[in-house]
């Protein structure tokens, strides 16, 4: 029997955390994955909706979050050691990959790399990975070298960066 290639560049499937979005096919470091489509929400929203409502938001800029609604990028999972990231350019998110991909490999970001200084939101962690921290909080409480690393790699989008008062 022929198999039909996948015309969609990831998968949405069961993970260890609930769904998670996997490669489809191989990409290399760099390059981007799939746009994350939804709407922008002011922050007040954010708060009023709260709960799984938030917890789903990515930050978008200032006072501004996507909301990707049920969109493939609701459901790329966390990781404290990914394999991806986040990046802006005109005006829209873009996840990409940090490193090699593989079909089937389960697509993570690390999401303090989208948490601002100036916000509150946090989660217990549960990616299984041997560094795990425990708890994902705003990027600027991450180990530095953890940050410079994170920055050398471009995982860190400007908006986010900004919010440590550090230029991009």
């Amino acid at each position: 029997m022929r198999r039909v290639a996948s015309s969609s560049p990831v998968i949405v499937r069961p993970a260890r955390n609930g769904l998670g979005v996997f490669a489809a096919r191989a990409y290399r470091p760099g390059e981007t994955i799939i746009r994350i489509t939804g709407r922008i929400v002011d922050a007040d929203v954010l708060w009023e909706r709260g709960g799984t409502f938030a917890d789903n938001c990515i930050r978008f800029g200032p006072e501004t979050y996507l909301d990707p609604g049920d969109s493939r990028g609701r459901y790329v999972n966390h990781s404290c050691d990914p394999n991806a990231g986040i990046r802006k350019h005109n005006n829209q998110l873009f996840l990409f990959a940090a490193t090699t991909l593989r079909p089937r490999m389960e697509i993570t970001f690390d999401y303090s790399t989208t948490i601002g200084d100036d916000d509150v939101w946090t989660m217990r962690c549960n990616c299984g990975r041997s560094i795990c921290r425990k708890r994902v909080r705003r990027f600027g409480s991450l180990p530095v070298e953890v940050q410079d690393r994170y920055r050398r790699r471009g995982l860190v989008p400007g908006y986010i960066i900004k919010t440590l008062g550090w230029t991009p």
